[in-house]
């Protein structure tokens, strides 16, 4: 290959993700899982420091065990601040570096240059992956993908007779690649049959042998991500999530990703979890994914990327397919950036196939690949609009999906923030006619009608919440701040507790229940409260002015005046002026 067509590999996939996406530059954060990655993450705004790097290594939410990916969001609020902007463009360079590893691997290891091009330029454009480039919160999605990628090399070098360097590198990349996401854990399988084919040919014993460090890192992946998750409760029962249901929602979602494939015109954040699918329609996707399958196998002689590429998808999504339900949507977008890898390979080395068979057909398969690569990008370009902000990603997910209750849920936060209350309550209701246990939907609902003083069904929609589900913090917290609007001080004080307990580092049900004791003159039960809130979140101006008042009524003028002039450095007028009046009393 001269150097002209390696810079071609190297720039034209890099130009087009660049083209596509660019936009997500501009755009700012969502109402969907960004503010429990980031917004509302103390660990991740108060950057890289050892105690947060410890935190990032924990067993904790809020979804799976990813230490590499929180490092990479503290290192940015570090150097570049809390702003939207850096993350997105950090998950710009991360796709387009992506998609140019893709492209340099399948050349190095099938020596077809032009189509390891096409198949790195699907990947660039293709609009199933904007969810995992355009969301900062997918972060862990490009970021574990590229460690794959670089362990492939590695995987490459070593098959070919590299030596120790290649198979540490590899199994260094392959480590990362799981502290990313845990995706990463079939990367070993996918190898073995990457050696079948285009490497070998065959899996030697000796490399096979090689993979099992990289399996054992993959099962201590997968067991620290399910300790994660039941910390969080995310993982769905047997009862919830019936075992035949989730059969027929794994066949039924494979078949969806192919479809999605070719036709990618009903993407969303979010796709609700089936009440129930016909058997008409699962047993339908089972024999179509038996026909590819049996097709794929006539044709492992003549073409075996077919197969190998089909097995590849197949396998890479196991994960994420839903044998093991966590949390209620019933499949994602970006659960295929990886595994359709398999796919983009399987589609362009049978198109090649057809065309050195048929050789008359050539140019009119190369211009329809070339006029797909185009319709992607178009499409691709039109979905990452999509991903501006909260309203426009909740409106068409509400648009293209049918009772989404998530999505009228988060639309109707998103236009509660604008003011428009009364269409934010439309969707509030919305979501609960369609999942009337939704415990996010009572929770805003129940916020919504105590902001317009409506005690009452205030009242009614948030305990409705903490019995759908009892663990909400969150919802136990607004329910305290509502009974004390309603008078109930006790039932307020229970409500507030119970929020602490069920999340210790969550500060605002802290603050409140100090506020509460305060008016009540517990002095000594605020100050230990507000103690520990200080402790835990060390940047929380107003809770070190209250402290700072406590310490003045019991009568503590110096530890009062550390408070507040803690407080007056990080920007509190109330501590300042406060200050000032114990400094001239004296």
């Amino acid at each position: 290959m001269g150097r002209l067509s390696k810079w071609l590999m190297l720039l034209l996939p890099a130009l087009l993700a660049w083209a596509v996406y660019a936009p997500a530059a501009g755009y700012g954060f969502v109402n969907y899982d960004d503010n429990r990655y980031f917004t509302e993450n103390p660990h991740v705004l108060g950057g890289l420091t050892w105690e947060n790097v410890r935190w990032a290594f924990g067993i904790h939410g809020p979804s799976m065990w990813i230490p590499l990916t929180w490092l990479s969001h503290q290192a940015m609020v570090s150097v570049f601040g809390t702003d939207a902007g850096p993350q997105h463009v950090l998950n710009l360079l991360l796709h387009a570096a992506n998609a140019v590893l893709l492209g340099n691997w399948l050349r190095r290891s099938t020596g077809r240059a032009g189509l390891s091009l096409g198949v790195a330029l699907v990947f660039a454009a293709h609009p199933l992956h904007a969810e995992s480039v355009a969301w900062i919160t997918e972060r862990k999605d490009v970021l574990a993908v590229l460690f794959c990628l670089l362990a492939l090399h590695f995987h490459e070098r070593r098959t070919r007779g590299g030596g120790f360097a290649s198979y540490a590198g590899m199994l260094v990349c392959h480590a990362l690649a799981v502290m990313a996401k845990p995706l990463a854990v079939t990367l070993p399988c996918a190898m073995l049959l990457w050696e079948i084919w285009p490497l070998s040919g065959r899996i030697l014993l000796r490399s096979a042998a090689e993979k099992l460090p990289l399996l054992a890192l993959s099962a201590v992946a997968s067991w620290l991500t399910v300790l994660c998750q039941q910390s969080i409760g995310a993982i769905g029962s047997g009862a919830e999530y019936p075992v035949g249901g989730r059969m027929a929602n794994a066949l039924v979602a494979y078949v969806t990703y192919l479809r999605r494939l070719f036709v990618p015109d009903d993407l969303a954040v979010y796709y609700p979890y089936p009440d129930r699918i016909p058997a008409a329609e699962w047993m339908g996707a089972l024999i179509l994914l038996g026909a590819v399958a049996f097709a794929a196998w006539r044709l492992r002689k003549e073409v075996p990327a077919v197969l190998v590429g089909w097995l590849w998808f197949l396998g890479t999504l196991v994960p994420m397919i839903g044998f093991v339900q966590a949390g209620g949507a019933a499949m994602a977008d970006r659960y295929a950036y990886f595994p359709f890898i398999g796919l983009y390979i399987a589609v362009a080395w049978f198109l090649d196939a057809v065309a050195k068979r048929h050789p008359e057909l050539g140019p009119a398969i190369a211009g329809t690949a070339g006029a797909g690569v185009i319709a992607f990008a178009v499409a691709g370009r039109k979905q990452v609009g999509v991903w501006e902000n909260s309203i426009t990603l909740m409106r068409h997910a509400v648009e293209v999906t049918e009772r989404n209750h998530l999505a009228h849920n988060n639309l109707g936060l998103a236009l509660e923030e604008t003011g428009n209350r009364e269409a934010a309550r439309h969707h509030y209701v919305t979501a609960l006619a369609a999942r009337p246990d939704y415990s996010e939907a009572l929770n805003n609902l129940g916020v919504l009608e105590a902001r317009e003083s409506r005690i009452v069904p205030a009242l009614d929609h948030l305990e409705a919440a903490v019995r759908s589900e009892p663990s909400h913090a969150v919802a136990w917290h607004n329910l305290g701040k509502v009974r004390l609007q309603g008078g109930n001080v006790d039932g307020a004080r229970e409500a507030f507790r119970t929020s602490i307990r069920l999340a210790p580092e969550f500060p605002p049900p802290r603050y409140d229940l100090a506020l509460l004791e305060i008016g009540l003159g517990r002095m000594e039960e605020a100050r230990k409260l507000l103690e520990e809130l200080v402790r835990l979140a060390p940047a929380y101006a107003d809770a070190w002015t209250n402290l700072g008042f406590v310490e003045d009524k019991l009568g503590d003028e110096e530890k009062a005046r550390r408070a507040y002039r803690r407080a007056s450095e990080l920007g509190s007028p109330t501590a300042a002026r406060n200050l000032e009046i114990l400094d001239h009393g004296e």
